[in-house]
């Protein structure tokens, strides 16, 4: 069980704090509505950056009647210096976060409301693994994201994502053949390993039809090996998918309360 080593209120119904357990820290943020047993979205971070996102995303929950909390990145992705096994270490240490701050909400909320999990992104990836070790998700939504990721990097259109391939050509002298051979040995947590043992119900699917940052035939793997569940596609790329922000959020929203009137105790 982790330890809370810090919890401070910053503003009415959000708090930060810092958990300690199994050799990590983890600074998170809780959102929360006083007076109320509301159910809880857990938001994985984006892996690249995207605070004011990760914000406006925890707004709109709320006002789908949502309480959130979310950790603060492990570290960035796809970095000068990360290679094949800090790649893994990185999605490992994320997913553990998130586990950690699960394990400490069930322990600490009263009631024990019904949990979610929201990742876009490269979030989404991590959702992927996460529901696959956390059964009693209630639901998981996960938006703009793919598997196959030593294809992904291969093809991705992301400037992160070229800006890495080129510093493993000048700093390691390889190519793409390489850095597929390495990253099939080294990814543990490829998303698409873990992804048929996510119950297909619980699962919602965005996707971004002209997406070229996590391309179209990537997004189809995961949706694939997550059992097909139910999809929603926009017509928007990876960034301009922005403008359907509400859209989406909406249907991350009537996802989750579908889940919860399914897996609601029967009245006698």
């Amino acid at each position: 069980m982790p330890t809370l080593s810090t919890f401070t209120a910053t503003s009415p119904g959000q708090w930060c704090g810092c958990l300690v357990g199994s050799g990590e820290q983890v600074q998170f943020q809780l959102r929360r509505t006083d007076g109320e047993r509301r159910p809880l979205v857990v938001l994985v971070p984006i892996l690249a950056g995207g605070e004011e996102l990760m914000d406006n995303v925890a707004t709109r929950m709320q006002s789908h009647g949502y309480d959130v909390a979310f950790c603060a990145r492990v570290a960035g992705a796809l970095k000068v210096g990360q290679r094949g096994r800090d790649l893994d270490e990185l999605f490992r240490r994320t997913v553990l976060h998130q586990r950690l701050l699960l394990r400490w909400l069930r322990a600490e909320l009263p009631e024990a409301p019904e949990l979610f999990a929201l990742g876009i992104s490269l979030g989404g990836m991590v959702t992927t693994v996460l529901a696959a070790h956390e059964p009693d998700l209630a639901g998981v939504a996960i938006c703009l994201s793919g598997g196959n990721i030593k294809e992904l990097i291969a093809h991705s259109s992301e400037r992160r994502v070229q800006a890495w391939r080129q510093w493993r050509l000048d700093e390691d002298a390889v190519g793409d053949d390489h850095l597929r051979q390495e990253l099939e040995q080294c990814l543990v947590h490829e998303p698409l390993h873990f992804a048929p043992m996510v119950a297909t119900e619980r699962v919602l699917l965005v996707r971004a039809t002209f997406d070229t940052v996590i391309p179209g035939a990537n997004q189809d793997l995961l949706w694939e090996s997550l059992g097909r569940p139910t999809r929603l596609s926009v017509p928007f790329g990876h960034y301009s998918s922005a403008l359907a922000f509400n859209t989406i959020l909406d249907a991350v929203a009537a996802h989750f309360d579908a889940r919860r009137l399914a897996v609601a105790p029967a009245v006698p």
